[in-house]
Formats: structure tokens, C-alpha cells, sequence
């Protein structure tokens, strides 16, 4: 009986186990630690070293606060930053927009490797300005220079037999955007990740699987609750919530066209309009993955809307700083691979409902217990696919993303999966 209990906790996921230890954590709150510009590195290191969640906390959500102020033409700076198209696209647009707005994506032939392409989600990828000259200067965005650094690049510090892409620079950040389309007039339905109503599943927890929705109402009025169908069920008392509780953008027809020529785009918005994208539509932002080049293995950290934001453990910190929809997002971080433990005495974990969450259990756990890090230290050219999702410390003698002879492609898996081969 013991073991049929212990086996049933287990099922309902690592994830609960980590949101506990979240919630213990931050009852005794560690000293914060002083970052000065000449000691940033050394101080963040020490974090991770003690596994203080809660300073770790502390520093991604000033990060967020950063990105998210206006800048000169009065968009969030993160929207101001160059899109994966400019970097992968084939041939790059002649003429880019920033952010969002230049969503532009072709087809490299990676799609094998990407999970659950039968529940698609809306994506793009962002990298600042330190970030992309780095890429650009050392080529790589292109197969050719990556080749070039697998047989010349310096040798690789933690395995034997790797070379190593150069170093990005200290204030290098890349963002992984999520979006969910919603129409201009009517209700649009969108699930929202409930933890405790969502137990691991074996093969995973896309968001057409998620226990509820809201209903995203444009209009602003209405009734507190409202009726929506979503992937085949009803939701007769949906929560609804206007557009101004996300950060969104309104679609032109560019955006339209350009999003619905990608095949896996294109279905993501199938399944949440029934009908494609046109011009008109809003993108809502739901989910964000963030990686910040502060320490040699990057700080990574997963953010993702809720209706109810202040009822999570996962809020826990947010700055009064953070104004608006801003304060509707919820947030996990990873500063190391195993460190702090999860209460299930596992490595640690931090991972996004909208990306990691659909990761299906190969022998190790779902998404649900996965780690940014962990993940993305695999990262590595020629590409590999990225699952099964591994905990903890790598496995530096079986696992083929560790290889001799392989390129590591400083934890960053867009270099190694889209590469261009001009």
C-alpha cells in the first residue's frame, strides 16, 4: 500500500514537490546578497552556490522589470529586440520589425526534433543587442561557422573532446515568447495552468489537456463568467478577463500572412480560433523563457500568465515595480541544475507550463519535474533531439549531446537547431 501511495504522488508530479519547496523557502527568506557592477558574476555565483531561492527570486523579477519598461518609441524594451528571422531566416527579410511584429520563420528541416508537434504553440524567439552582434560577429547563426568552430573552436572546460562556441558577453539575453491569438469581437477560450488540477501525465500536459480556460473578452464588459468551448468541452462559468490584463499586440495583415505560411504556427492557431489568423486578431502574451548570460551557465527562468496571480506561490517576490498586466505573470527560475533539492530529494526544478509542461515522461519524469538548465547544457551542434527530460547533473559518458567531437553551443539550442546552411 506504502508503495501504490508513494507511486500515486509521484504520478501527480514533481512539479507539486517543488511548489512546496517554493512555499517553505520563501517562509525564511535568505539574507539578500549586494551585486555591484565589479562583483555581479561572483555574487550571482554565490546564490546558486547556496541555493538562495529567494534572492534568486529577487534578481529575475528586477530583470523583468528592466525589459519590460518602455523604451523610446514606448514598447516594452524586449519588444525593440531582433527576432529569430533576422538570425535564421532563409533568406532574412530585407526589412525586419522588432519583436513580435517580425515574426518571420522558415522551414530548416528541424521539426523532427521539436515535442509534441501535434499540439503546436505560438512561439518566437528574441535576442538583445549584445546577443546578436555576438552571434553575427562569430557566425553563429550559419552551419558554416559552426563547422568551422567544431574543428578550431576552443576546447571545452567541463567535456573532453568538445570545442565551444566563444563566450557571449555578460549582458547577452534571449527570450523565448509564447502567445495565444484572440479574435476582436466575441470570447476567445484559453487554457491556464493549475497545478494542483493538473497531475503528470505519461505523455505529458499540452495545454489542450489543462483542467480549465478563461475567456478573453476584448470588449471589457460582460459578466464575471461566460461560456466557451475549447479542443472538444465546454466551459459553461469560464472566468472572463479583458485584453488588458496580458501584454498584447494587435496583428496586421503582414503578421498574418507570415504566421500562417508556418505549418506548426499555423495549426496553434487552428486549435485556438478555429480558423486562421488574420488581420484585426490580438496576440496575447502568455508565457516567456528567459536566459541571461550573468554566469557562464546562464540564469534561466520561465514566466506564464494566470487570472489569479496572486494566489501563487510562484508570485512570490514580484516588485511593486512591475505595473499592469506585468503583475499577472507568475515565475519559476533556475540558477543551477540540481540546487536547491526539490522536496522529493530530486534536482531541482523550474520549467514553463506553455513549453516544458507538454514534455512527455521518458524513464526520468515529465516536464513537470524538468529544469531549464539541465535541458539546455545538452545544447549542442550537430543538433540532437532534447528529450528525454533528464534531472540533475549531466551524463557526461552516455548521453550522444555530450559526444567527443561535438560543438556545445553555450546552452542555447537555437544555434544548434536553425542554423542556416547558406
Amino acid at each position: 500500500m506504502r508503495k501504490t501511495k508513494a507511486a500515486l504522488y509521484g504520478l501527480f508530479g514533481a512539479f507539486a514537490a517543488g511548489a512546496l519547496f517554493y512555499a517553505l523557502q520563501f517562509s525564511h527568506p535568505a539574507d539578500s546578497m549586494p551585486v555591484s557592477a565589479a562583483s555581479a558574476e561572483q555574487s550571482l555565483e554565490t546564490l546558486r552556490e547556496r541555493g538562495d531561492m529567494a534572492a534568486q527570486r529577487r534578481h529575475v523579477w528586477a530583470l523583468l522589470a528592466t525589459i519590460t519598461k518602455p523604451s523610446q518609441n514606448g514598447l516594452p524594451e524586449f519588444a525593440t529586440w531582433h527576432g529569430e528571422g533576422e538570425l535564421f531566416g532563409n533568406p532574412a527579410p530585407i526589412h525586419p520589425h522588432p519583436g513580435i511584429a517580425g515574426f518571420y520563420r522558415t522551414d530548416d528541416g528541424t521539426a523532427a526534433l521539436e515535442p509534441h508537434a501535434d499540439v503546436p504553440v505560438l512561439t518566437y524567439t528574441l535576442y538583445n543587442e549584445p546577443a546578436f552582434q555576438h552571434i553575427i560577429r562569430y557566425r553563429l547563426n550559419q552551419a558554416a561557422g559552426l563547422e568551422r568552430l567544431r574543428r578550431t573552436g576552443p576546447a571545452d572546460a567541463q567535456v573532453s573532446g568538445d570545442r565551444t562556441v566563444p563566450a557571449f558577453p555578460a549582458d547577452s539575453i534571449v527570450l523565448k515568447t509564447v502567445w495565444w491569438p484572440v479574435a476582436p469581437d466575441g470570447v476567445t477560450a484559453m487554457p491556464v495552468w493549475d497545478p494542483s488540477a493538473n497531475p503528470a501525465l505519461k505523455g505529458g500536459n499540452p495545454y489542450t489537456s489543462w483542467s480549465r480556460v478563461v475567456g478573453v473578452d476584448p470588449s471589457g464588459g460582460g459578466a464575471p463568467t461566460v461560456a466557451v468551448d475549447f479542443a472538444g468541452a465546454a466551459y459553461p462559468k469560464a472566468h472572463r478577463v479583458g485584453l488588458d490584463a496580458f501584454y498584447h499586440v494587435r496583428v496586421d495583415a503582414g503578421m498574418a500572412r507570415r504566421m500562417m505560411a508556418d505549418r506548426p504556427t499555423a495549426k496553434a492557431m487552428l486549435i485556438a480560433l478555429g480558423r486562421p489568423l488574420r488581420a484585426g486578431d490580438y496576440l496575447a502574451l502568455v508565457g516567456v523563457n528567459l536566459a541571461t548570460r550573468e554566469i557562464p551557465e546562464w540564469i534561466w527562468a520561465g514566466f506564464w500568465w494566470h487570472d489569479r496571480p496572486a494566489d501563487s506561490m510562484f508570485a512570490v517576490g514580484r516588485p511593486d515595480a512591475l505595473r499592469g498586466a506585468w503583475r499577472n505573470y507568475l515565475m519559476a527560475v533556475a540558477f543551477d541544475t540540481s540546487r536547491p533539492a526539490a522536496m522529493d530529494g530530486g534536482a531541482h526544478i523550474a520549467f514553463n507550463p506553455w513549453l516544458e509542461g507538454r514534455f512527455p515522461d521518458g524513464g526520468h519524469g515529465s516536464g513537470l519535474s524538468s529544469n531549464c538548465q539541465a535541458c539546455h547544457a545538452r545544447a549542442s551542434y550537430p543538433a540532437v533531439v532534447f528529450l528525454p527530460v533528464t534531472r540533475g547533473d549531466p551524463d557526461l559518458k552516455t548521453d550522444r549531446a555530450y559526444a567527443p567531437g561535438r560543438l556545445r553551443t553555450s546552452f542555447l539550442w537555437s544555434l544548434a537547431m536553425h542554423a542556416k546552411t547558406e
